[in-house]
């Protein structure tokens, strides 16, 4: 979810809502009959989606719409990213029609799938509230934040302040929230002039803001615990199934990819395997590119354009990046996390 990063209000009810308009055809049909894919994203979270100095967009959810793009239209590159700069008017564009997908570093919710005419596609990334202290602060736990002082953000910008103190009455102890009405870098600002012990907010968000806006990023450090579940989640419109399965089949194809070990740059012998599994993902053995209205190489494109979800995630949030985030959770489940890919079969 994104949260403090952004500042921006949680929205709850439902009156106004627009209703979600499917192009007539279905997606699929209007974005190669444009021959472009309309992607909508934040465009000003560095990790996720954020121009780099050359003005492209750059980040995780960036990537994403390339490989979806990559998959339907055989280009990477053609993509127009439309920018957000709230919750709401991102979920305002996807039913409008006005975006085909909206990836967007936001959580897949009840109320986002149950409360409107919209579906998840799956899960980018498996994220959660949690914890920065300084390193030289000797805290390497969350019971250890007994009695310290912790900038959240204030109840009526997200649900920051909510979580951190249930997981204090989780783990019987006591806590002083020092709250703040303000928006991104400034959710910081008490940690750095030393008002407050330590910081929270989702994870990925406080790496970010370690890589960006602390004058020392090594002399800060995220606690290994998670305060809460916040599946990060593309978005499509309701009522639209064989976009939605694209979207998804998308998703788990690059990471089915990372755990079949074909890459960008092993693709080319991956050409050549006898694994039933690998065959049937990269379409030699044909079945799946027809029933989902594309070609068979629809997921060998995607993967050789822009890479398996380890490639993905590495270059945008992990160590080959600036940010320098664990995967954790959001590991195969080989490896303990919880990429879990459904079977090419």
């Amino acid at each position: 979810m994104r949260r403090c990063l952004l500042g921006l209000l949680m929205l709850f009810g439902l009156a106004g809502m627009a209703v979600a308009q499917t192009p007539a055809g279905g997606t699929l049909e209007a974005v190669q009959r444009r021959g472009e894919l309309r992607c909508g994203v934040f465009g000003q979270l560095p990790g996720f989606s954020s121009p780099d100095l050359e003005g492209v967009m750059r980040g995780l959810d960036a990537d994403f719409c390339r490989a979806v793009a990559a998959a339907v239209l055989g280009d990477r590159d053609m993509v127009a990213f439309v920018t957000a700069n709230s919750v709401e008017a991102g979920f305002a564009n996807l039913e409008a029609g006005r975006v085909d997908l909206l990836s967007s570093n936001l959580t897949a919710t009840a109320m986002r799938d149950a409360g409107r005419n919209i579906a998840p596609a799956g899960v980018l990334l498996y994220d959660g509230q949690a914890v920065m202290v300084r390193v030289d602060s000797n805290i390497t736990s969350f019971a250890q934040l007994n009695g310290k002082r912790i900038c959240v953000a204030a109840p009526q910008v997200d649900q920051s302040f909510n979580i951190l103190r249930n997981a204090a009455m989780r783990a019987r102890i006591t806590v002083v929230p020092v709250v703040t009405t303000q928006s991104g870098t400034a959710l910081l600002d008490g940690f750095k002039n030393g008002s407050c012990d330590a910081v929270t907010a989702d994870a990925a968000a406080l790496a970010t803001l370690r890589a960006t806006d602390m004058p020392d990023p090594a002399g800060a450090m995220l606690l290994p615990e998670r305060l809460s579940r916040e599946p990060i989640a593309p978005f499509v419109r309701g009522g639209d199934e064989r976009w939605r399965q694209i979207v998804t089949w998308t998703l788990h194809a690059l990471v089915a990819a990372e755990e079949l070990e074909i890459s960008s740059s092993t693709l080319d012998a991956a050409l050549r395997s006898d694994n039933t599994e690998v065959r049937f993902l990269i379409g030699l053995d044909r079945g799946l590119g027809a029933a989902l209205g594309l070609k068979d190489s629809w997921a060998a494109e995607a993967i050789r354009q822009v890479g398996n979800y380890g490639e993905i995630f590495d270059r945008n949030l992990g160590d080959g990046s600036a940010i320098g985030l664990d995967r954790g959770l959001s590991d195969l489940w080989r490896r303990g996390g919880l990429m879990y890919p459904f079977p090419f079969r």
